[in-house]
């Protein structure tokens, strides 16, 4: 096979797949396509980022050029009739190209402008897809692992006196440490206080939870601030924070790994963690939300896994057609569980 002849078909079916014109059949070959490596879905990820670049979503004949050129100019600080000249010149020149590819272009350019000013005053977001997890380094060493579908933001430099980054989604942090300045993930729900340790931060909704692996960590709920210990993990039931001491911490945290645990889950927690990673709205049958499963998940995509919950349970799992999606990697909307 000619490798830019199949990179220039896999770039053409990404392409498709993002306008919303695939055929069901290219839709289906480009998940698997995805699910089959990491580089597979980071090479996805790119390729959407700039598809959203090239493509944004309000209308060129709709922009009033001057009207933003004052609030760019305002917005940065730009000031000097000499520079706004140039500046119109530029647009002028480049307004003869494409617009749509243009702007995205501008926009780049003066964020790194912005960010060339004051780089301790400028957040960077890190966001996750549906169905992809991402790693990043932060300016103090500190790595994370972001779960699908979650951001995290922090500043390009940590002030003198803390370190504090915000999170919604789930991340995995190994701190660096550093006792002179605490880190803080502050979330929704929680938040947690450490020096240098290693700890799993879950704030995809009201029942959060940290878990604790190395070094020990504070958090602070809306009712107290809790110490924590290695092997601890702390829950929100109904608001009300709850400890489990000595418990198995890959269960909460394999998933930096590929791996999903579950471990005598109820179904419809089964459901609630697989909404947050693959997007879908799960509706199950009143009599099976407390039947329990184990499950150790490597790589499984969404249909091989609501295939196993069919083989191993008198379960169906039936796709809402009319819910079906094109706009992500999700598979489909809504799925009913029931009974056979």
């Amino acid at each position: 096979m000619n490798p830019e002849t199949d990179n220039t078909n896999l770039n053409i079916q990404i392409t498709r797949y993002l306008a919303g014109e695939a055929s069901p059949q290219e839709i289906e070959d480009l998940l698997h396509w995805i699910e089959q490596s990491d580089e597979n879905r980071r090479y996805f990820i790119r390729q959407q980022d700039i598809w959203s670049a090239l493509n944004p979503v309000f209308d060129i004949e709709e922009i009033d050029m001057e009207k933003s050129e004052r609030s760019i100019m305002f917005k940065t600080g730009i000031k000097g009739n000499g520079f706004i000249i140039t500046f119109r010149k530029f647009v002028k020149f480049c307004s003869r190209f494409a617009a749509a590819a243009f702007l995205p272009l501008l926009a780049v350019a003066l964020y790194f402008f912005i960010q060339s000013r004051d780089s301790g005053q400028q957040m960077i977001s890190v966001k996750t897809t549906y169905g992809c997890t991402s790693q990043a380094t932060l300016p103090d060493g500190t790595d994370v692992w972001l779960n699908a579908n979650s951001t995290i933001q922090y500043p390009a430099k940590f002030k003198e006196d803390t370190r504090e980054v915000i999170l919604n989604g789930e991340a995995y942090f190994d701190v660096q440490s550093d006792k002179a300045h605490p880190f803080k993930v502050s979330t929704t729900y929680l938040s947690v206080t450490a020096t240098g340790t290693q700890f799993n931060v879950n704030a995809y909704d009201p029942s959060a939870s940290v878990t604790l692996v190395e070094g020990k960590v504070d958090v602070d709920t809306p009712f107290d601030r809790i110490s924590l210990k290695p092997g601890d993990h702390l829950a929100m039931h109904n608001g009300i924070p709850q400890v489990d001491k000595a418990i198995d911490t890959e269960k909460y945290c394999s998933w930096k790994e590929g791996v999903i645990i579950f471990d005598d889950e109820r179904l419809d927690k089964i459901c609630s963690t697989l909404h947050h990673i693959y997007g879908v709205e799960f509706e199950i049958a009143p009599e099976l939300t407390s039947r329990t499963f184990h499950m150790v998940l490597r790589g499984e995509n969404l249909q091989e896994i609501l295939h196993f919950l069919e083989m191993t349970a008198p379960v169906r799992c039936i796709p809402d057609e009319e819910s079906s999606s094109t706009d992500s990697i999700r598979i489909s909307q809504k799925i009913y569980i029931k009974s056979k």
